[in-house]
């Protein structure tokens, strides 16, 4: 991996399109489920990589994903920033030929359609840790936030979740 970053420091093309092929997929779906809109989740995945072409050569880490998630989560941001979006996944969409992965099972797009309605400061947490695997460490260096802070965004959130889903399905919250 050391190898890879120090070529792509130094703007190697073939090193660009091995991080690109290892994480291109992996930043669509984070940044799907977090803008719930696939048009702009690939136009927020394109500038994520044309940011990290550029950016490259001042890269102080070894550890390559969190960085290029930062990356991904800052721009997301960035958009939810500058549209004020409250994000709602069109199900017309689930289809689309385009990209090569299977539709969602009703479950996700149950899911997809509850996180669409969470505050950002709980879905890119709980995203971050639920859907990526992300450790409460990557996540504060990710986030710029405290290890606690980041911990109680992901309670917070998955509580939201589990009251939005028993509502869903006729219940009460506890």
């Amino acid at each position: 991996m050391k190898n890879l970053i120090d070529k792509l420091k130094k703007k190697d093309e073939h090193a660009f399109k091995e991080v690109m092929n290892m994480y291109k997929s992996q930043i669509f779906n984070y940044l799907n489920l977090m803008v719930g809109d696939r048009e702009l989740a690939e136009e927020l995945t394109q500038d994520t990589f044309v940011k990290v072409y550029f950016k490259a050569g001042s890269l102080r880490t070894d550890n390559l994903k969190p960085w290029i998630y930062k990356i991904a989560t800052n721009l997301a941001r960035s958009e939810f920033r500058k549209r004020k979006i409250k994000n709602l996944l069109s199900l017309t969409d689930v289809n689309d030929a385009e990209y090569s992965f299977e539709p969602p099972l009703e479950n996700e797009i149950i899911l997809q359609e509850m996180l669409a309605v969470l505050p950002d400061k709980y879905r890119i947490p709980l995203v971050m840790k639920e859907l990526n695997n992300f450790s409460f460490e990557e996540m504060a260096d990710i986030l710029k936030k405290p290890i606690g802070t980041v911990k109680s965004l992901v309670f917070r959130g998955r509580q939201q979740m589990k009251h939005k889903f028993a509502l869903q399905n006729g219940g009460t919250h506890a």
